[in-house]
């Protein structure tokens, strides 16, 4: 499948935006492995410049920040070469590129060479625009010249063409080396940690400063272990035989942020500094501390400045998730220091307003979008709620209720009052306060029904018209209690400027309640694809389904084969393909149980349950109570679906 040019190219511009262009020095590795490789460069590397020579003995001087603004883009080149492959391979020639180009119009012929090429109508039309619309890509010169990406990176980094043009070389060099621009973004890793978090904030404050790396990271875990409930501190730990010398002990690991390296070794007697030691070097902390249960644990020594294993890279991410993005650790000078930051979400800052349904399959991540939205925000900035199908107007704007209040002589008495809902709520606060943006995220919001929850108010999703609405007696009463701002009802109700509203729509369940066209149209739509690519954002690339002790099979791999099928046949479509994220897994590993309750389940029941064995993925005669007991003949019955679909299994 064709990647989308347009996303890739925003993604590296974020990160050139992002990067603060100050003196970078590569790494021993980058430079060897550059060497190695490009041996016709003729480089050499100094601390903060390299000398290339030309075959005519002139120098160029380059900055080593090009190089790193150059590895941003490896994702954007590759992808553009790939289209740019598919151009040569169906020779389109160089008139058509340049009048598709001009009149944004593919011929004919080139529309039935297209078709032709692409099994999938999403890569197809990705294709179209590569050719008649280069603003989507960012392109300038036409795809048939050879320096056709030169001024679209030149333009998302944001350099001047004349003499930064060589980045552009650059880029497109590293993106043959896929080893060399990895090297060279581990080391960007590094910087970014060390560089960017040499001064404390004035309203940061300092919980404990060490001289050494080990001794900080070993004082910030007891600060944590004393603030924090060990559920939160050992989410996903998991625990595995080991050995130190001869001493045989259990040893705690965090395989979410530091892999398969021990954190803790967990002993069934206390131990002196001789016995945490191998090879005459100290493993462990003398120190024992308390943690799931075990009095005699020892923290692990064995921490570096590297970006993988036992780092402070990754122990400050395992910090960031514990605290909830309050505790870091920095280096100031010649000390570490653990701060407590202050994270300022005591306002909302003002948007452009937008009324967004995030729709997709199953496990796309269309609530991790919403969630990425709010992460930052007071909860009084936002209001959040499901639908379903017993949710009506009233659970959403509000209504009269009984509440019981003391009467002048205390005693308890019902009375009837009306009582806001999360719509009314949002409004009033939205209203009374202009200085903040407001949201309202609805899940699910096609399995209510949308016209008996929204009622006329629907009519306030046309932004653009000038268009109110009479409220309720009821409602308007409470409204003129509690707006200060009184334009929220004097002419009626109107949708104030700063509320954003976000909904989520999986496609599967689009039958329960269909949306009239009335009502779609008052919304943007933003279709959240299945990603299949490994890219950093893509956590579920490596997710494995683990089927026993040696055997497992990739996530990734199974939902592509299962998509491929599903969309295929004309019953099914894109509406029932499973997500990225259908199964989430917080360990990288998928149980067999999760595997067979969750995706089987929902396939078998929802998906394949009434299709010929044919175009199915189970065998004919075959039924979900099959799988039952998971272990024997669940385990056997997953064999033959992934025999079905040619996945091949992992053995270790």
């Amino acid at each position: 499948m064709l990647k989308d040019l347009n996303q890739l190219a925003l993604e590296a511009k974020r990160k050139s935006d992002d990067y603060d262009k100050k003196e970078f020095i590569f790494s021993d590795k980058f430079k060897t492995k550059f060497k190695e490789l490009l041996p016709d460069y003729n480089i050499t590397f100094y601390n903060y410049t390299s000398v290339v020579s030309t075959q005519t003995n002139l120098l160029i001087i380059v900055p080593n920040q090009w190089f790193v603004i150059a590895s941003f883009f490896y994702n954007y080149i590759t992808a553009l070469k790939a289209y740019k492959d598919k151009v040569n391979e169906l020779r389109i020639d160089k008139v058509t590129i340049s009048s598709i180009r001009e009149t944004k119009i593919i011929n004919p012929e080139t529309q039935n060479k297209i078709v032709k090429e692409f099994q999938d109508n999403e890569s197809a039309d990705r294709f179209r625009k590569f050719l008649s619309d280069y603003n989507w890509w960012f392109g300038s010169k036409t795809i048939d010249r050879a320096d056709y990406f030169v001024s679209s990176v030149l333009s998302l980094a944001s350099v001047i063409n004349n003499s930064q043009s060589y980045i552009a070389d650059l880029a497109y060099t590293l993106s043959e080396y896929q080893e060399l621009n990895d090297l060279l973004q581990n080391d960007y890793e590094v910087y970014l940690k060390q560089s960017t978090l040499l001064k404390i904030n004035k309203s940061d404050t300092v919980l404990i400063e060490e001289k050494f790396l080990r001794n900080i990271i070993f004082e910030s875990f007891k600060y944590i272990l004393n603030e924090y409930k060990e559920e939160i501190i050992f989410k996903g730990h998991d625990i595995k035989d080991s050995i130190i010398e001869d001493r045989k002990y259990k040893g705690l690991i965090l395989p979410v942020f530091f892999g398969f390296e021990i954190v803790f070794a967990m002993f069934d007697e206390p131990l002196d500094i001789g016995k945490l030691k191998s090879s005459n070097t100290k493993r462990y902390f003398e120190e024992d501390i308390r943690i799931l249960g075990n009095d005699y644990s020892y923290f692990t020594t064995q921490w570096n400045y590297d970006s993988r294993g036992l780092s402070l890279i990754n122990f400050n991410k395992y910090l960031d998730s514990v605290s909830n993005n309050s505790l870091e650790i920095i280096k100031d000078g010649d000390f570490f220091k653990l701060i407590s930051k202050v994270n300022d979400n005591s306002y909302s800052p003002l948007k452009k307003t937008e009324q967004i349904i995030y729709y997709g399959a199953p496990g796309t991540g269309k609530s991790y979008k919403v969630d990425n939205e709010l992460k930052d925000l007071d909860s009084k900035f936002y209001e959040r709620i499901t639908f379903h199908p017993e949710f009506d107007h009233t659970s959403f704007v509000g209504g009269y209720k009984p509440i019981s209040e003391k009467n002048d002589e205390g005693k308890d008495e019902i009375k009837y009052k009306f009582v806001p809902q999360v719509f009314t709520n949002i409004y009033v606060r939205a209203w009374n306060d202009s200085d903040n943006q407001y949201y309202l995220a609805i899940e699910e919001i096609n399995r209510g029904n949308c016209a008996e929850i929204f009622g006329d108010i629907f009519q306030l999703l046309d932004r653009n018209s000038n268009y109110t609405i009479t409220p309720s007696n009821e409602l308007k009463e409470y409204l003129h209690k509690t707006l200060n701002n009184k334009n929220g009802i004097n002419n009626g109700l109107k949708l104030p400027s700063n509320l954003t509203i976000l909904a989520t729509m999986n496609t599967s369940d689009q039958s329960l309640f269909p949306m009239d066209s009335a009502f779609k149209r008052r919304w943007d739509w933003e279709y959240i694809p299945i990603c299949y690519d490994d890219i950093p954002e893509n956590e579920s690339y490596g997710y494995n389904v683990i089927i026993d002790d040696k055997t497992s099979f990739k996530w990734i791999y199974f939902i592509e084969n299962v998509n491929n099928i599903i969309k295929k046949n004309p019953n099914l479509g894109m509406d029932k393909c499973i997500g990225n994220y259908f199964i989430k897994a917080e360990s990288k590993e998928i149980t067999l149980k999760e595997f067979v309750n969750k995706a089987i389940f929902y396939l078998w029941n929802d998906v394949f349950k009434d299709e010929d064995s044919s175009d199915s993925i189970f065998e004919k005669g075959t039924s979900y109570e099959d799988f039952f007991p998971i272990e024997t003949k669940g385990k056997d019955e997953i064999l033959k679906v992934l025999k079905r679909i040619d996945l091949k299994l992992i053995i270790l």
